[in-house]
């Protein structure tokens, strides 16, 4: 049967409809994406290219006799102190780097090399006492333009990547969406994947959106009144003694803001007019609504089983 037209179905590739890829880029540790490699060297290129403009004018392809000029003393430089502080290659082995060479030689890297290596080269780039204003500014960007589970901040007077997150809490999201995908909740999964598709896209109120519907959908399991507020759910959770304290019910009531489509902290957090809608906060949600439908999940079973044992 025809699946019925979604657009937001339509944008999710086959490997994150399966739940293969079910986490935001920004939260995948160890891997820099496709789109990350591609904006990081357009902004080398480009440095390249207008280092050489003068001589080659502005529809210049790269090829033909290595020439020598400022931008030999700029990127030329950086990578054959690269070479001889990273790689640890002599410095009578370490050729000269005009446009041409030191094209190639951060196109390879950045486009082939593994997370590690592209992230030290940027990282070395950075801290280098030839990178122009310009280009660290730019570089720095990257990180905010695309999906990538690292960015920049100064530390000690060092810039420096960090992660976004740590591992492990990458692995418990990882973990809490497995528990929802085991439990048959095609559509909590779904939500999530379009939480995180939408992540990837920037697209942060829409993530939200469906990180809070993933939650929603898991309680209408729990008890079908859960259509458009948590507190049903919460409630028969209760009523099973399967919420020990009553505190637990009131602080997932506030954190998520579920008084009403219209009120509370989810509207604010809707808005996409808003400037408290950001990275962070979509960030923040899909974790925190992955958890919170995980933890639903196995209070769902939980009942199930009572239920059964004492018929």
């Amino acid at each position: 049967m025809a699946h019925e037209h979604d657009d937001d179905f339509y944008k999710l590739t086959f490997s994150q409809r399966e739940g293969k890829a079910p986490l935001p880029e920004p939260m995948q540790l160890e891997h820099v994406p496709q789109r990350f490699r591609q904006l990081v060297w357009q902004v080398i290129d480009g440095e390249i290219r207008e280092s050489s403009y003068g001589y080659y004018g502005p529809n210049y392809n790269y090829g033909g006799d290595e020439v020598s000029f400022s931008i030999e003393q700029h990127l030329g430089s950086i990578v054959r102190s690269y070479k001889f502080d990273v790689l640890d290659t002599l410095h009578d082995e370490i050729e000269e780097y005009g446009p041409i060479e030191s094209a190639n030689f951060f196109k390879e890297l950045i486009t082939g090399g593994n997370y590690h290596k592209v992230l030290t080269l940027i990282e070395f780039v950075l801290r280098h006492q030839y990178c122009s204003k310009n280009l660290r500014k730019a570089l720095i960007a990257v990180f905010d333009n695309a999906p990538v589970a690292y960015f920049v901040k100064k530390v000690t007077g060092c810039f420096t990547i960090m992660p976004r997150m740590s591992k492990e809490s990458g692995e418990a999201t990882q973990q809490a969406i497995q528990v929802i995908q085991d439990a048959g909740m095609r559509g909590a999964s779904t939500h999530l994947r379009q939480a995180a598709e939408h992540i990837n896209t920037q697209q942060f109120a829409d993530s939200i959106a469906d990180s809070i519907h993933a939650v929603e959908s898991v309680a209408r399991m729990i008890d079908p009144k859960a259509k458009r507020t948590l507190g049903p759910a919460l409630d028969s959770l209760e009523r099973a003694k399967l919420l020990e304290h009553p505190a637990i019910k009131e602080a997932f009531s506030k954190l998520y803001g579920y008084t009403s489509d219209e009120q509370g902290i989810r509207h604010a957090l809707l808005n996409k007019n808003s400037p408290d809608v950001g990275f962070d906060e979509a960030m923040f949600m899909f974790g925190a609504c992955a958890s919170f439908a995980a933890y639903l999940v196995n209070k769902r079973h939980k009942m199930q089983s009572q239920e059964n044992s004492s018929q």
